[in-house]
């Protein structure tokens, strides 16, 4: 976590789900399935060399860390897939934010009825140490519930730019 004046940064690691690994798992199937045809047919081991290469351009989707970037008043969700590519996710801007509260608060009760749309930034890791906040955001679309983990120092930033929208309990 970096932290000058009104800007700091956290980031969260992904947990792997259990489509991540069944997609690997079929994407090496699918490989070593048409190679293994391919050696009859040379025309299927031209489609197993391509399954090889989608493979390799698709492993590092599954490997994804988020970094939370607020810098005055804005906060920036990116993704980074592999450890090495950076993809610019989504920002929203304070002004159009109703509440940051932790996900189980009393705080969002006002919000349980509405249509939400989901929006989910956190490591998917339950327990100890993983406190999931949510961000109600009014945006173009409707409003939105961001489910994110920043760290203490995240929240005081976002609290001392929006004391009465940012909620610690």
């Amino acid at each position: 976590m970096k932290m000058e004046g009104c800007y700091g940064e956290c980031v969260v690691r992904r947990r792997a789900t259990m489509g991540g690994a069944m997609a690997k798992g079929g994407l090496v199937a699918l490989t070593v399935l048409l190679a293994l045809i391919g050696v009859a047919v040379n025309f299927v081991m031209l489609l197993a060399v391509a399954a090889g290469f989608l493979t390799y351009f698709m492993w590092p989707r599954f490997d994804v860390t988020y970094e939370y970037v607020f810098c005055d008043g804005q906060l920036d969700f990116d993704r980074i897939l592999g450890g090495e590519t950076r993809k610019h996710g989504y920002r929203i801007d304070f002004e159009h934010v109703d509440m940051v509260a932790p996900e189980n608060s009393h705080s969002l009760d006002g919000y349980k009825h509405l249509n939400l749309k989901p929006r989910d930034y956190s490591s998917l890791i339950e327990g100890e140490g993983h406190k999931v906040f949510v961000i109600i955001h009014k945006a173009e679309a409707g409003i939105e519930a961001i489910r994110f983990e920043p760290n203490q120092e995240l929240i005081n930033l976002m609290k001392s730019k929006a004391p009465r929208k940012v909620m610690e309990y």
